[in-house]
């Protein structure tokens, strides 16, 4: 962590945050955790002298196998040996010059301790730590050297990298460690250099760059840059790159096959790891990017086989599974921060999980060591569902609609191939239909025959030999897809909110009271909380949101003390026949101390509002609360009788005091759910002559499965065309101007 003012350090801030913390006690134990388990913890009162705060870990494994925590705290490098993790032994220390910031890394049996106060890098002896000794070799201070944000180490080259140095600029400073007890300055980074916030060198061996030594640099507010350091008297940029909101560029590490690097930003409000693919060094691109769903700010990560275990200050530590590269999967927690997961500079500062044992140590800035267990979340498994065609929307009223979807065990499990079903409601009640098996991971379902216009939930569900279930929707059937029994969408309006509109802010009928988080028709800025784009597909960019700005955190510009509401013109349906309502929707209320304590109301009337109906009231909790652009159609009959004085209004509100509330809304329709004339081969409402050549053409096209298309000239309701019954069918309602 660096927080700075003109260019200069400034700990303040976390100064405050830190007195503040010491006044409130600790909260009580268990901490929160989801597949990962507490083995001990050492709170900072623990070691002598009584350190102001915790800050960076890293490991150590002797000859013989012991294992060691190398706790770094403000005052010290303490020593901890976690051999048995249930009975943690403080061994022995290094005292250093008083620092918020100090980090350590390791070189076959000595480590390398910076801070940012003064005295040096501190070269440790830890070859004597199963004897109860630890030795301090030097305070290296070389080439004027004095403090370091960082040190970063390459294993494979045998160099120590100061980061954020007093030296350079804060550039990249190369330390040979051919003696490591003596460090020696061999070169820095000077061309084209920034000030280097953290890094990871790795020496490639096979490919393309094979020889080559590259640092991957998190480089503060100048983004994220791949330098080649093969040459320490003449390292120079390969790449350099930015991405969405950056503000502070702090930490990432690469994928174990080096294909991709995860970053994280300390200071941009948003929980948010950005993934860059790096097969080509020369030219990084942004893939993807990730959350683990809470407020707090992200802060260290290290990549361990197919696992990422990630230090998310308030939130603790997060672990992901990285078998899908550009789909995280979380997998489990341990939250050393219990009080709330909201931005800020508490809680969990670093992680070290390369331990042989599998545990993994977690330093926690007010709360001091914590040793883990992660195996249940190592083995928790998972199971991803794709739909290569799109789950369907239409069903066909004879049936014969398919629904093709991938499955897809990961994360240590095995997929049950007996066990996929497809779940459906038609309005009765879940009926389950099993999948069948059509190629390796590839399965179908065929939907029976429902009365058209009829609204169907469905989701699909699979086992694993965990043993557990996964659905698709996560938390079927709360939340599930939804479908019309129809062969066409025939839409009359639609509204991306591009251009102004007659929409309105404010009701006459019931007048607002928030104060900030008005509803505004704009460009979304990025938060942990609203959106940082449309929906609309391509160059739109426009919706309505509540208030749009990311400004400094993520509750600078929600919805504050009130309700803040949104209007649609009146709209005239009375020529529209059946209409339907749908729109894209974005809600959350998950952020904040006191969550999921606000709902967001939809309302329709038919009076242009002088009275309300309720459509949906998303909220307090569950399903749909937390973020996302979700769909909700509704056909509008069975709310108010359609007329020419309909008016929709999107109210979002924040009563409860702690909570962050957003909401945004595009992509609005009025529409027709239109269901098929048997031989109307032209669909315009009528079986004569002029259905003959369409009837041809679509015969020639032989779908196999009964599609919203086709419908109306699969004549016997086989779900294939074919001659015998399908074409003397259509001949026989030809002659009488009408199906029998």
């Amino acid at each position: 962590m660096r927080i700075s003012w003109n260019g200069r350090l400034c700990p303040t801030r976390l100064v405050v945050a830190l007195i503040a913390f010491a006044a409130t006690p600790l909260a009580a134990q268990p901490f929160p955790s989801n597949n990962v388990s507490l083995q001990s913890w050492l709170p900072l009162s623990s070691f002598s002298p009584l350190p102001e705060n915790g800050n960076d870990c890293w490991g150590y494994v002797s000859g013989s196998g012991r294992e060691y925590a190398l706790m770094g705290l403000a005052n010290q490098l303490a020593v901890v040996e976690i051999t048995n993790p249930a009975s943690p032994t403080i061994v022995g220390s290094i005292s250093h010059s008083n620092s918020l910031w100090a980090d350590v890394k390791v070189y076959g049996n000595y480590c390398y301790v910076s801070n940012e106060t003064g005295g040096g890098i501190d070269v440790v002896d830890l070859s004597n730590v199963d004897a109860g000794t630890v030795t301090l070799v030097q305070r290296f201070t070389g080439g004027g050297v004095s403090s370091a944000h960082n040190v970063a180490l390459n294993v494979e080259s045998g160099y120590l990298y100061l980061c954020g140095a007093n030296i350079n600029g804060g550039a990249l400073v190369a330390v040979s460690l051919a003696d490591p007890a003596n460090p020696v300055i061999a070169g820095s980074w000077t061309a084209s250099a920034a000030y280097t916030h953290d890094s990871q060198i790795v020496t490639y061996t096979s490919g393309p760059y094979a020889g080559r030594e590259i640092a991957f640099c998190s480089d503060g507010g100048t983004g994220f840059d791949i330098v080649d350091v093969t040459n320490k008297s003449a390292m120079f940029l390969v790449a350099r790159r930015t991405y969405p909101s950056l503000s502070y560029c702090h930490q990432g590490w690469l994928s174990e096959d080096r294909n991709h690097f995860y970053i994280n930003d300390e200071t941009d409000g948003i929980n948010r790891t950005t993934i860059f693919d790096v097969s080509d060094i020369d030219n990084p691109v942004i893939v993807g990017e990730y959350s683990a769903g809470v407020g707090a700010t992200d802060h260290n990560q290290y990549v361990l086989g197919n696992f990422m275990y990630e230090a998310d200050y308030h939130a603790g530590l997060r672990i992901f599974c990285l078998d899908n590269p550009l789909a995280p999967l979380q997998v489990g927690y341990f939250d050393t921060y219990p009080e709330d997961n909201n931005s800020g500079y508490e809680g969990a500062w670093s992680v070290f999980p390369y331990f042989p044992s599998g545990n993994v140590i977690i330093s926690d800035i007010n709360r001091g060591l914590f040793v883990v267990d992660p195996s249940q979340a190592l083995t928790a498994g998972s199971v991803a569902f794709s739909y290569p065609d799109g789950p369907p929307a239409l069903l066909c009223p004879d049936g014969g609609t398919r629904v093709r979807v991938n499955i897809a065990a990961s994360c240590g499990a095995t997929l049950n191939a007996a066990s996929p079903q497809l779940h459906y409601d038609a309005g009765s009640g879940y009926t389950s239909v099993a999948l069948e098996l059509v190629a390796p991971g590839e399965y179908d379902a065929v939907f029976p025959a429902i009365p058209c216009q009829t609204q169907v939930s469905y989701y699909v569900r699979a086992d694993s030999n965990l043993p557990s279930s996964f659905t698709d929707p996560a938390g079927a059937p709360a939340s599930t897809y939804s479908a019309v029994v129809a062969t066409d969408k025939v839409i009359s309006l639609t509204e991306t909110f591009e251009l102004a509109g007659a929409w309105t802010v404010g009701d006459p009928s019931s007048p607002d009271t928030a104060t900030i988080g008005i509803w505004s028709r704009n460009v979304p800025q990025p938060t942990a909380a609203q959106p940082g784009d449309d929906h609309t597909p391509g160059a739109a960019t426009m919706c309505w949101i509540t208030d749009y700005r990311a400004g400094t955190g993520v509750g600078t510009y929600d919805v504050d003390n009130g309700k803040t509401t949104l209007r649609s013109p009146t709209l005239d349906l009375s020529t529209i026949s059946d209409p339907w309502i749908g729109y894209w929707r974005w809600y959350s209320n998950t952020a904040g101390s006191a969550p999921n304590q606000d709902v967001f109301t939809v309302d329709i009337s038919s009076n242009d509002g002088s009275s309300w109906t309720n459509v949906e009231t998303v909220g307090p909790a569950g399903p749909q609360t937390s973020g996302g652009w979700f769909y909700h159609e509704f056909r509008v009959a069975d709310i108010v009788t359609p007329n020419n004085q309909i008016r929709l209004r999107f109210v979002a509100a924040d009563v409860a005091p702690g909570s962050i509330v957003e909401a945004a809304l595009d992509d609005f329709e009025i529409f027709t759910y239109k269901c098929c004339l048997k031989g109307d081969a032209n669909e315009d409402g009528m079986v004569d002559s002029f259905d003959i050549q369409a009837y041809t053409n679509a015969f020639l096209a032989q779908p196999v499965f009964c599609t919203t298309m086709f419908c109306n000239l699969d004549m016997d309701s086989d779900h294939v065309l074919e001659t015998g019954d399908d074409v003397e069918g259509f001949v026989a309602c030809l002659l009488n101007g009408a199906c029998p």
